[in-house]
């Protein structure tokens, strides 16, 4: 089973927080609309709030991104048409519940480094790799990257930014910023 992710907007203006986009009106209700929608981006679920799956992580990594925060619950100022709808339908039924400003997703250190990962490749490939550089591009695509030596396997070893991990995050903060100014946007986010 699949986890996938609610994302929802506010906008600080005139002194408090508005839902952005405008809720829809159904049934005689406000009911708010998502901002973004993410699909299943688990890298990016581990980097915002400490989501993790054994096998989002490559092989040769000995430890888990840190994340931009660990889960903070519905903000104690939440606009009124968010309170009601996601208190009365959401607050059980969630994972991993915070929110953040979009600025803090752009002022974390996504240039931070993993510890450089090893694994084997074979022997006419090493040449490829350097302990202190990304994982090559040129490296074959259908060639397999092994836990343990085998024969006629050299060990190699490269590092991974937390970008290089995350993958979509150019597309995720250029998301962010079409909502507004960074500073005055607030995201709720969940995992279900």
């Amino acid at each position: 089973m699949s986890t996938t992710s609610s994302l929802y907007a506010e906008v600080w203006r005139d002194n408090q927080w508005e839902p952005i986009p405008k809720p829809n009106w159904s049934k005689g209700k406000s009911v708010p609309v998502g901002a973004i929608s993410l699909g299943t981006p688990y890298e990016l679920f581990a980097a915002l709030v400490g989501f993790h799956r054994r096998e989002l992580y490559h092989l040769g990594h000995t430890e888990e991104i840190v994340p931009l925060s660990q889960p903070r619950g519905f903000p104690a100022d939440m606009n009124s048409v968010y309170k009601e709808y996601f208190e009365n339908n959401w607050s059980s039924l969630n994972r991993y519940l915070t929110w953040f400003m979009v600025q803090e997703v752009i002022d974390y250190d996504w240039g931070r480094k993993f510890p450089p990962c090893t694994g084997y490749v074979k022997s006419q490939y090493a040449h490829l790799f350097c302990s202190s550089a990304s994982f090559p591009d040129s490296f074959p695509d259908d060639e397999p990257v092994y836990m343990t030596q085998r024969e006629g396997t050299t060990e190699v070893a490269w590092v991974e930014s937390y970008r290089e991990f995350v993958g979509c995050l150019d597309w995720f903060v250029e998301e962010l910023l079409e909502l507004g100014n960074p500073e005055e946007i607030r995201i709720i986010f969940w995992l279900h």
